[in-house]
This record gives C-alpha cells, sequence and structure tokens, in this order.
C-alpha cells in the first residue's frame, strides 16, 4: 500500500498557483486531428431516411418546459425531501435521449454510457445563457440537431469550438440542415462561408 502511495505522490502536484482552464488544458496534450478521429469514428448519427419519414419525434417537449403525468392534466414536482417544498420538475433531456434512442433504432438499455448531444444551441463557454435554440421544440428532439457520442466525448461537444463546427457541417451533408433558430442565424452564415 505505502508503496502505491508513493507512486500516486510522484503523479500528483501541489497547486501554488491558478490553474489554466480544464478545456485548455485536457486539449493541450491532445492533437486536435487525433481528438476529431476518435469521435468522427464513434459518432452514431440517424440514419438519413429516417431522419425525412419523421424529423422531430417529441413537439410537445423542450427543454425547461414544465412536464406533465400521462394524461397531461397534472404537471409533476420534485419534492424536497428536507423540507416538504415543491418546484415545478421541467424537461432536461428526456425527450431528446428518447428520441435519438429510438431513432436509431436501440433501446435505453442498449446505449449504456453513451450521451444525447445537440449539435445546434447557444454557444456559451460559461453556460450562463439559456439555451434558446433547444428550448424550441421545432429543434429540441429534431433528429438532424442530434448525435450519441460515448459519454466522455461529450465534453467536446459542449466547449471545444471546433467539434462544433465538424458536427454542424456533418449534419448540413447528410441531412441538408442548417438550424433555422434566429439566435445562432450568425454561426449559419459564417459556415455558409466555410470552404475548407
Amino acid at each position: 500500500m505505502s508503496d502505491l502511495l508513493n507512486r500516486v505522490g510522484e503523479n500528483v502536484s501541489v497547486i501554488s498557483e491558478p490553474i489554466e482552464d480544464g478545456v485548455d488544458e485536457l486539449m493541450s496534450p491532445l492533437d486536435l486531428s487525433e481528438t476529431m478521429g476518435l469521435i468522427e469514428k464513434t459518432a452514431r448519427w440517424v440514419l438519413p431516411e429516417t431522419f425525412h419519414m419523421v424529423p422531430v419525434w417529441y413537439p410537445a417537449h423542450a427543454r425547461g418546459r414544465y412536464c406533465f403525468k400521462n394524461n397531461w392534466s397534472e404537471e409533476k414536482f420534485n419534492i424536497n425531501r428536507k423540507d416538504g417544498s415543491k418546484v415545478h420538475k421541467q424537461e432536461g433531456n428526456l425527450y431528446a435521449n428518447k428520441d435519438l434512442t429510438h431513432a436509431l433504432g436501440l433501446r435505453s438499455k442498449e446505449r449504456k454510457n453513451w450521451s444525447c448531444c445537440h449539435i445546434w444551441g447557444v454557444d456559451d463557454p460559461t453556460f450562463q445563457r439559456a439555451n434558446d435554440v433547444v428550448q424550441d421544440p421545432r429543434f429540441y428532439s429534431y433528429v438532424a440537431n442530434m448525435v450519441l457520442l460515448p459519454t466522455p466525448l461529450k465534453v467536446f461537444t459542449d466547449t471545444v469550438p471546433a467539434v462544433k463546427v465538424m458536427f454542424r457541417l456533418c449534419a448540413a451533408d447528410l441531412y441538408n440542415w442548417r438550424c433555422e433558430h434566429d439566435e445562432v442565424s450568425d454561426k449559419v452564415a459564417a459556415m455558409e462561408e466555410w470552404t475548407d
């Protein structure tokens, strides 16, 4: 045991000054093309034929909307176990996950450690702005706006601009689709001018 602790101690760095951004730290030893290659090899896309048959699977849902019980007349609540207070339960990513899972011909239990990633959304590295794109039912469960990735790679879709652009270009090529939400019109215009 002491040998293990000594080896761990050799690899531990003591923090005496501010540290770099975590994503920058992660990307510094990685070659971007290798990272992109890993994502390219593991990403799972819905077949274009499936997309064209059913592009939106859950039009009544969007991130942040209140959740209802099956009869749609009673709202769902989260109840605080300590004080019994109730707050409206809001949609996180449940129906987008269901959509992507079913569109890929899978069941939830068949996709352990895979994450549903939205392709178009509000780019905010601080995660402080509301994501108007996925709060819009037109784009929340829209098949062309999602890709399935191994969960550890999800960080790249959320924070690395080059990865976001790659996925947006892939969706444009695969489904002939560009997001039509006003919030991202400048990004769509920039993508249209990309020639590399």
